[in-house]
C-alpha cells in the first residue's frame, strides 16, 4: 500500500478544486449559450466531461462529491437553492450519479457507455422531477426526445472525457487513484 504524503493530499485536493470549478464554469457558460434548435430541458452537458473524467482518475467518493457540489454552487450562483432550475438539476444528477456507479463497478462498461446511460438517466431523473412536481404523467411523452438528444450528448461527453484521460494519462505530475 502506497503511504500518502501531507504535499499528496495537498496536490490531490488543489486537482479537485480545479476540477469543480471549470465543471461549474462549463456549466455556467453553457446555460448562456442557446442551443441552435432550442428544445427545453436540453444541454450538451459539458460540465459532465469534468465529473467523468473525476470519476476515471480519482475515486468514486470524489466523483459523488464534485459532481454534487457543482451542481449545489451553481444553483447558489445561477438560479437559487430549491429553485426549478435547482431542483431539476439535482434531481438528474442524484440518479444519473447513482446509475453511473452502478455501471463504474461491474467494469463492464466503456466509458462511452457510462456516459450515455448517465445522460439518459439525467433525463429520466429531470422528468420524475417534472411529472411528481407538476402531477402530470403525460410528461412522459416527451421522454423519448430528452433520450434521443441524451444519446447525443452523452456520445459528445464521453469522446471529449476519453481524449482527455488518454493524453493528462501521459502526464507525470497527474495523481491518478485509478490504479
Amino acid at each position: 500500500m502506497q503511504k500518502t504524503t501531507t504535499r499528496d493530499n495537498i496536490k490531490r485536493i488543489t486537482q479537485l478544486s480545479m476540477f469543480l470549478a471549470l465543471g461549474i464554469i462549463l456549466s455556467i457558460v453553457e446555460s448562456m449559450i442557446p442551443l441552435p434548435i432550442p428544445i427545453p430541458g436540453v444541454r450538451l452537458g459539458l460540465a459532465n466531461i469534468v465529473t467523468l473524467i473525476v470519476l476515471y482518475f480519482y475515486t468514486p467518493v470524489e466523483y459523488t462529491l464534485v459532481g454534487f457540489l457543482r451542481v449545489l454552487i451553481v444553483g447558489l450562483l445561477r438560479t437559487g437553492l430549491f429553485s426549478m432550475a435547482f431542483l431539476l438539476s439535482f434531481s438528474g444528477w442524484a440518479l444519473c450519479t447513482l446509475g453511473t456507479l452502478i455501471l463504474y463497478f461491474t467494469k463492464k462498461f466503456s466509458i462511452y457507455g457510462i456516459s450515455i446511460v448517465s445522460s439518459l438517466l439525467h433525463g429520466v431523473g429531470q422528468m420524475i422531477a417534472v411529472m411528481l412536481i407538476y402531477s402530470m404523467k403525460t410528461l412522459i411523452l416527451y421522454l423519448p426526445i430528452l433520450m434521443l438528444t441524451g444519446i447525443v450528448s452523452g456520445t459528445l461527453t464521453a469522446l471529449i472525457a476519453s481524449l482527455f484521460l488518454n493524453k493528462v494519462s501521459k502526464h507525470i505530475g497527474f495523481i491518478d487513484s485509478s490504479k
